[in-house]
Order: structure tokens, then C-alpha cells, then sequence
């Protein structure tokens, strides 16, 4: 389906929105008599500011009046900004006090106060307080991106009277990035109150639900004061230690039953200028963080994992290289920092010792590189929001001891499992009136003279891209991007790099691309415009045109799932954002597209509707269905011969129910079929309750059940395969069931002692019902092995198959039950803003059988017999500024 059809109705979507004028304020400047944070509001200098009311409601009913009324007033010290904040309430005593820990949203009233310190409309930094006290604090950049990961060091308190609550903030002119020097200064400002009983989010600067942009519909507060240029200098050293014990039941010499890992490392902040950081560590720790779920990959896709460690999360506005667009398609992903600190890429076991079944071999390698260093210059000059970032992670060694079946030594040494590596990412971004044009630009540089390395991996990986975003009027804006890339190594390891998943060169029906065992570089592009109707009243959308050369790979430190792709998708939005019905809201989406690889077959074709709802109790309701038609599969055979791909319908559901209530839920069910009967049914469902204040629990259930009719098994040469080129492609008929439980309690003693405990026991099973010949070119359905070509027996090392054609026998035990546990409890006290000390206990438990019957309940049992590996913590970071 081509969805040029859509454009049409783009353009008949209405006429420009005019922007509303903006509350204008002041704030009063105070000397000595700064305020002493307590919550109160009561010394005589807040009288001295001038009332900010006339808040108006965004949620539920968009411009109506809030039920409760809310005032702020704004001071300026010497040091700091001020916000005061009184929300009435009628009913003081029914106010919500839920607590959670710092930085996690509690569902309870919430004071909210966001600077656009830069004044450029599209930068805010926002900090929020609830009736417990609790502080969040965000970065907004391009205008309507959040960036959770963002820390600042700052102070609130609240208090309850006979009239509702109050807030009072903090914010140390240190925190924010603006210009010094003689005032005025005029800055954006926008205040929010979320009133949890009634559902209420009322803004002190009318927000427009039909206006695109959260920054840009801020109003502005006047600083009349001169202001310092703020030379911030940070210091946050850390001292850790772990006690890691491991299963070690071969006897393994490498692994103690009580290994302890002392570590130091290094944070540090400056301030370059008002508004530009330089942030560097040294030896950076992680352990704290959360470990990646279990999943099972039958594909021949890499998983995506998020990044969580702190150095490499925050600040990700200045690196964000992502032009905005109506429909979520692939597309690379410039800069994909999980590649810093990797689990280093080759064994520590030298294959040419390991040859004989006579022998044990024992292995010991880092489970992620060592970041020696890194360091981030982030902010803005002039114009140009920028970033810099350069990370250097030493050699890894593994070692490896080759014992026969005695236990006699026989071979002992170490190899080089990671390269020495430096990484480097550089963004640039600057506006122009109505355009923003930014650049990017990474690298990768690998010590590769050892011969097994340089066989193994490229020794550079560059990217350059270009981005840009002009606004055709209010509503309408283009965006587009252009990058190349390009990769170098010897010719081992760029034939790895052809024949890698993304591209596929060795095709062997492919006439556009062609595998070059001789090449030692390559070279590709990517690019995409957008054009985009974002902000009306009920209409919104955008048309999509996307490519991926073959050549292009930005993996080394991106993330990029496949190349060879060219997709064309338009997307067209209708929302009803006020209650002239039974619901509070609802919104329709309807989105067509195709794609294709660059030898012109046609390997995406799809059309997905969908509908979302909020019904007047809170609930949220939402449906899709996604038809996709038949087209080509050229990654089904992984590196062999165009596939037909079948039609398919997926259709899914969701429901939200009201979380101000004492127990919440969100469910998701979904149903897919296709035309070779593949059927895949899943569900799951995050059940959750705060019984106290202090103490919330949540539990999520996942299961699905999954019929592949067409699973890829395994690919090997067989000269009587002629039909396929002299390859035997196997595929099987296969059944899985996964079942998944995800635990957590959150226990907050005070908004800065909080305890969380994580559990999420997975068990996995699939089981083939038969296997089956690709034995045609750009075949559908294929032939099963026993019924229509060959035979096919059972025996005690598995499935022993005769193809029937004069090839050889082969046998298969692909059958598999994949069992994990991981668990984690961490006790986080901030005895001070910005230093920390935790207590952390981690566990993972792992185990595979080759019996792929499906049983719940004794594959959780089996969970608390499989080997298990305890890390026990201790970490104290201890902020200085």
C-alpha cells in the first residue's frame, strides 16, 4: 500500500494556529533575607513578590477553571532562585502524601516549577516537589524531550495546613545555564500543579493541547537583577566494594568461592562557562544498576537493551541526533553508548587447543571492558547547542587452562579478548529563525596489531551526519538527515562486516550487492526527510521517506539492526482533546507504508489502525491492528536466498485503570496470525498498590504462547542442494511458551532513605513439531521433512534426517527450556544533596535443559536449584560543590 494518498489530507487540516499571548511576571530581588527553606511560606519577604494565579486547566478539560486555585510568588538572592507555591484545597485533610524515592513519580499532588534559563524556548530545567516532599527533576531540550537521567543539587520542603499545602524551592543559580551580567534578564517560566483527587494538571501558561511544544508555551518572568556568571565546580568521588560469590561446580581454578573487588573512582563538573559543562570520569562504577531481562533471541536481530549508567545518560540532549517524524520506522541509531564498556567480543580460549573431546578447558574473561577514562563537554555557545564526548576502555585479557580428563595441565595462558579502544562522539546544533541545522560525528579507533584482534574487528568505524528542521509555519515543519559512514580493517575482518546481519552480502541470488573477499574498507549512507503537520486542532500527521545503503554501518557505536532498505510510511492523526462526550478524550491513527531493498523487491507492506480513549473515570483504553501483506523476506534465510513473506494481522489491546486509586492495573492482550498458520497469543499485566504511604508493591505477570510455522534452524554446505545453490537451508515447525513474573517493592522511609527490592523469575520452552526444507527459490510454504521429501526418525541424540536427495543425514536437537532468576535489593540513603550511600545484593540464577516441554511450575521450582551468583555492595558517593 503506497500512502501517498494521505497527503491530500494533510493539507486540508486547517489553517495556522495563532500563538496566544504569554503571562508576563517579575520577580522580586532579595538581599540577606532569603528565605529559610522549611515549606512554610511565612517570612515577611514573600509578601514582597508579586502573586502568579490565574492558572488554567490542560487535563481533563482543557481552558476550564481548576477546581482548587493556586498561587506562586518568585524571588531572585544572590545565590538562588526562589519559588513559593500555595495550593488551596477544600478538603486538606484528603490530600495524598504517598512517598517514593527520589526521582520516581509518586502518584499524589504535585508542585511543579520549570526555568527556560537559556530563553530560547526550547530548553527547560524542571523541578518538582509532592505533599511527601518527594523531588524530581528533569531536562526538556528540542522543546518537548524529557531527560529523567538529569541530576541537579537543589531543595524543597512542603507543609499541610487548614488551607491545602505549600512548597517551597530552592534552586541555586548554579544548577541552572544562562547568561550573566548586568540585568534585565528575561527568562521562560512555566508552573504546574497536579491535583491527584481530581485528576486535575492546571498550568499557570495556558498550554494548548491542539499547539505542538511543551518549552515554546511557557510565559516569561523579568529577573531585574544583575547575575553572576555562575563557575560551577563539582567533585563526586566514590569508594566502593563487592563480594561476588559464584557457582563453581566444575571446579573452575579461575573462580573463588569468595571473590571481594575493592574500587575507587571520580566524578567531576566545571564549568567552562555560564553555560557550558565539562563532565569527566575516571574509572566510573555501574554496579548499582539494574541487570538487563532475560529474553529469548530466535532471531537474527540484536536485542536493544537502554542505557542506564549515569555518566553516559545524563546530558544525552546534547548528542540527540533523532529528527522528528510522524510514524516509528527503523532507522539507525547514530550514537548508541552501551557500545562503551562492552562485553569484550573474542574467547579466551585459543580454538587450536581445543580440538580433542579428551580434554577440559577453563576460561576466565572480564564480563565488560574497563573504562579507563571519559570525559563530556556539553552546553551551549552562541547559538549552537553542543556536545563532546570521548571514552577509553583498556585491553581485556582472558585466561584459559587445557587440562586432560585427569586433570593434568596440559596448556595455560591468556589472550586478548577486547582491544585497547577510544570512542569519540562530537554534536553540534544551532538555530537559524525558523531553521535548526546540526551536525554529528563519531569514530572508533581499535588497537588491532594483535593478528586474532585484526582478524576480528574493524580497526576504525567513522560517522558524519548532517540533520536539519525548518519550520513551514506554526503547524507545518520539514525535517531531514543525512549520514554517511565509513569502516576500515583487514580483509578478515571486513569480510565479517559484509556478511554481518545488517547487510548479507554472500546473498547468493542478490544482484545488487556482491561480497568482496579482498575488501579492507566500506562505505555507506543513510538519510530521511519528514514532512509533518504538528499541532491543530483534531488533525495532525506526516509522510515518512527513509534509506539505508547497503554499505552503511554505524554499529561500531550505533545501533543499527539492518541495511539495504528503503521505506516510504504516512500517518494521519485525528484527537478529540475536550469532553463533548462520554469520554475525556479520545484519538484515532491510520498509517500505510512500504519498504523495499535496493535490488527492488518489495519487503514491508503494511496498513495499521488504531484507537485510544480516556473514559471520565481515568481509564485508558487502546487498540491496534497492524495488517502487513505479502511481500519478500531477505534476512529469513540469514545470508541465503529471497524468501516470500506471508500476510499477517496482529491485533492488540490495553487498558489503563485510574492509578489514584488504592490498587491500580495495566493490561496488555495481543493476537497474531498469519496466512502459513503462525499464531502467536500473549498477555501481561502490572498489578500495583500503595497500602501506606511509605510502601508500594507491584507484579507483573507476562505469558505467551507462540506457533512459528517457518523457524530458521540451521544453514550448512551440501553440493546436492543444487536448487539452493549447493547450501541446505533448515527450518523447523516450532512451539514456545515463555512465562515471565517481574516483582517489586518499593519501602520509602523519607523522601532520601528508601529501600526497592526487584525479583523477576523467566522460564522459556520451545519444542519442534518438525523440520522443513527451504528447497525452492522465494518459496512460501516449505516441504516437511519425513512427510514430503525425505524421512525424518527420533533418536536419543534428537531428529536424524535423510533429505532424500543423495545428501547426507544430519541430525538436529534444537529443543530448549532457558530458565533465569534475577533479583536485586538496594537501600539508598542521601544523607546529604548530591552524596549517597548504598547497600546493594544482587542474584542471578541461570539454567538450559534440552527438554522443551513446557511446565510451569516445575520450571520455577528449577529456579532455586540452578547455580546461583550472589554480589553483595557497598558504594558512598560524597558530593563537593
Amino acid at each position: 500500500m503506497r500512502p501517498l494518498f494521505l497527503l491530500p489530507l494533510f493539507l486540508s487540516a486547517g489553517a495556522v494556529l495563532a500563538q496566544p499571548a504569554r503571562p508576563i511576571a517579575t520577580a522580586a530581588v532579595v538581599a540577606d533575607d532569603v528565605p529559610h527553606i522549611d515549606g512554610r511560606l511565612d517570612e515577611p519577604t514573600w509578601s514582597s513578590a508579586e502573586p502568579l494565579s490565574d492558572f488554567v486547566q490542560f487535563q481533563p478539560v482543557p481552558d476550564a477553571a481548576p477546581t482548587e486555585q493556586t498561587e506562586a510568588r518568585v524571588l531572585v538572592g544572590p545565590e538562588a532562585i526562589y519559588v513559593g507555591m500555595r495550593m488551596y484545597d477544600a478538603q486538606p485533610m484528603a490530600i495524598n502524601t504517598r512517598l517514593a524515592r527520589r526521582d520516581a513519580f509518586a502518584d499524589t499532588d504535585h508542585a511543579v516549577v520549570v526555568i527556560d534559563s537559556y530563553g530560547d524556548n526550547r530548553t527547560g530545567f524542571l523541578f518538582r516537589t509532592t505533599p511527601g516532599n518527594v523531588k524530581v527533576d528533569v531536562l526538556f531540550y528540542d522543546d518537548v524531550e524529557g531527560d529523567g537521567s538529569w541530576d541537579a543539587v537543589w531543595d524543597a520542603a512542603t507543609h499541610r495546613d487548614d488551607e491545602g499545602w505549600t512548597a517551597e524551592f530552592e534552586i541555586p543559580l548554579s544548577q541552572l545555564r544562562y547568561t550573566g551580567g548586568p540585568g534585565p534578564h528575561t527568562w521562560g517560566l512555566q508552573l504546574v500543579r497536579i491535583h491527584h483527587r481530581t485528576g486535575e494538571v492546571s498550568y499557570w501558561s495556558r498550554r494548548d493541547p491542539g499547539l505542538d511544544g511543551y518549552v515554546s508555551q511557557f510565559g516569561t518572568i523579568t529577573i531585574p537583577a544583575d547575575l553572576p556568571a555562575p563557575r560551577r565546580l563539582e567533585w563526586l568521588p566514590y569508594a566502593a566494594s563487592a563480594v561476588t560469590q559464584a557457582p563453581n561446580a566444575d571446579a573452575n581454578p579461575f573462580i573463588r568461592d569468595n571473590d571481594m573487588a575493592p574500587r575507587a573512582g571520580l566524578d567531576v563538573k566545571w564549568g567552562l562557562s555560564p553555560s557550558l559543562t565539562l563532565a569527566g570520569t575516571i574509572n566510573p562504577d555501574f554496579g548499582q544498576v539494574e541487570a538487563d531481562p532475560a529474553q529469548v533471541n530466535l532471531s537474527g536481530f540484536e536485542l536493544f537493551f537502554e542505557e542506564r549508567r549515569p555518566f553516559f545518560v545524563e546530558g544525552v540532549d546534547a548528542f540527540a541526533m533523532s529528527p522528528r517524524r510522524a510514524v516509528a520506522s527503523e532507522r539507525p541509531t547514530l550514537l548508541y553508548t552501551r557500545r562503551i564498556g562492552r562485553s569484550p567480543q573474542r574467547t579466551a580460549f585459543v580454538p587450536a587447543f581445543g580440538g580433542a573431546d579428551d580434554t577440559l578447558v577453563f576460561t576466565d574473561a572480564p564480563q565488560q571492558s574497563t573504562i579507563l577514562g571519559a570525559a563530556k563537554i556539553a552546553g551551549q555557545i552562541g547559538r549552537f547547542n553542543v556536545g563532546i564526548l570521548n571514552a577509553t576502555t583498556r585491553a581485556e585479557y582472558g585466561r584459559y587452562q587445557r587440562l586432560d580428563i585427569s586433570g593434568v595441565m596440559l596448556d595455560e595462558g591468556r589472550a586478548l579478548v577486547e582491544p585497547l579502544s577510544n570512542y569519540m562522539a562530537a554534536r553540534a546544533r544551532g538555530t537559524f529563525g525558523n531553521l535548526i541545522v546540526g551536525g554529528l560525528l563519531t569514530s572508533v579507533v581499535r588497537d588491532t596489531d594483535d593478528v586474532a584482534i585484526a582478524d576480528l574487528l574493524p580497526r576504525t568505524a567513522s560517522v558524519a551526519g548532517v540533520d536539519a528542521e525548518y519550520m513551514l509555519s506554526a503547524a507545518w515543519r520539514m525535517t531531514a538527515q543525512l549520514s554517511g559512514s565509513w569502516v576500515t580493517g583487514s580483509t578478515d575482518a571486513m569480510a565479517r562486516v559484509q556478511t554481518a546481519f545488517p547487510r548479507l552480502y554472500h546473498r547468493p541470488d542478490a544482484d545488487h550487492v556482491s561480497f568482496d573477499p579482498t575488501r579492507t574498507s566500506l562505505g555507506g549512507w543513510s538519510g530521511e526527510v519528514n514532512l509533518l503537520k504538528t499541532q491543530g486542532k483534531h488533525w495532525t500527521g506526516g509522510v515518512h521517506l527513509a534509506t539505508t545503503s547497503p554499505g552503511f554501518d554505524a554499529n561500531a557505536l550505533g545501533f543499527q539492526p539492518r541495511a539495504d532498505f528503503i521505506n516510504l510510511d504516512g500517518l494521519i492523526r485525528y484527537a478529540q482533546n475536550t469532553s463533548k462526550s462520554r469520554l475525556q478524550s479520545w484519538s484515532a491513527v491510520l498509517r500505510g507504508g512500504a519498504g523495499y531493498n535496493y535490488g527492488g523487491e518489495r519487503v514491508a507492506s503494511l496498513i495499521v489502525g488504531g484507537l485510544s480513549a480516556q473514559l471520565p473515570n481515568f481509564w485508558d483504553l487502546g487498540l491496534t491492528s497492524i495488517f502487513t501483506a505479502r511481500s519478500y523476506d531477505d534476512r529469513l534465510t540469514r545470508g541465503g536466498p529471497l524468501a516470500r513473506q506471508p500476510a499477517s494481522l496482529d491485533l492488540s489491546a490495553q487498558l489503563d485503570t485510574d492509578s489514584r486509586r488504592p490498587v491500580w492495573a495495566s493490561a496488555e492482550a495481543s493476537i497474531a496470525l498469519d496466512e502459513l498458520g503462525s499464531q502467536s497469543f500473549g498477555g501481561s499485566m502490572e498489578v500495583s498498590t500503595q497500602p501506606r504511604s511509605a510502601l508500594r508493591f507491584s507484579l507483573g505477570p507476562a505469558f505467551s504462547v507462540n506457533h512459528i510455522a517457518r523457524q530458521y534452524v540451521t544453514t550448512f554446505d551440501d553440493p546436492f542442494a543444487s536448487s539452493t545453490f549447493g547450501t541446505r537451508y533448515v527450518f523447523g515447525e516450532l512451539e514456545t511458551t515463555t512465562l515471565a513474573l517481574t516483582a517489586r517493592a518499593d519501602w520509602t522511609f523519607t523522601p532520601t532513605i528508601s529501600l526497592q527490592l526487584y525479583a523477576r523469575p523467566f522460564v522459556s520452552s520451545g519444542q519442534y513439531a518438525s523440520f522443513n526444507a527451504f528447497d525452492q527459490l522465494r518459496a512460501l510454504s516449505l516441504p516437511v521433512y519425513g512427510e514430503d521429501i525425505g524421512t525424518a526418525s527420533s533418536t536419543d541424540t534428537g531428529t536424524t534426517i535423510d533429505p532424500g536427495d543423495g545428501g547426507n543425514s544430519f541430525t538436529l536437537d534444537r529443543d530448549f527450556t532457558v530458565r533465569a532468576l534475577q533479583g536485586n535489593a538496594v537501600l539508598r540513603w542521601e544523607f546529604q544533596p548530591g552524596s549517597t550511600l548504598f547497600f546493594v545484593w544482587q542474584q542471578q540464577r541461570d539454567g538450559r535443559t534440552s527438554d522443551g516441554t513446557f511446565r510451569a511450575r516445575r520450571g520455577l521450582q528449577d529456579l532455586f536449584d540452578d547455580a546461583r551468583t550472589n554480589v553483595f555492595m557497598i558504594k558512598l558517593t560524597y558530593w563537593l560543590g
